[in-house]
């Protein structure tokens, strides 16, 4: 009975731990790199809790800081890596992602 509770317990907790916007950590979170000429990669990493449409709103959100006056996107990726574990076994779980080159205007 009591692994029952544990595990229910953690099933809780990973259920409500969805990346929230910040810069990136282990938790997911976004990177910027500058390529110059007001030009940045920009990513956003979610994790198994964080939906494809979150990930595309924050991508967004930090593009936007980077450049204040607009940006052009010039080169998109995004996609979904499968792996993880959970007690008991190995589980498939989506973590969304979002990488494109972006221009500032």
């Amino acid at each position: 009975m009591k692994s029952s509770a544990l595990i229910l317990i953690c099933c809780i907790l990973v259920a409500s731990c969805a990346t929230g916007y910040h810069k990136y950590s282990w938790t997911g979170g976004h990177k910027d790199t500058s390529l110059g000429e007001g030009k940045y990669l920009v990513e956003y990493h979610g994790n198994g809790t964080t939906s494809e449409d979150v990930v595309e709103q924050y991508w967004s959100q930090r593009a936007s800081e980077l450049c204040t006056s607009g940006y052009e996107t010039l080169d998109d990726e995004s996609g979904a890596n499968d792996g993880g574990f959970l007690v008991g076994g190995a589980v498939s779980i989506a973590h969304p992602w979002k990488k494109a080159v972006i221009q500032c205007k």
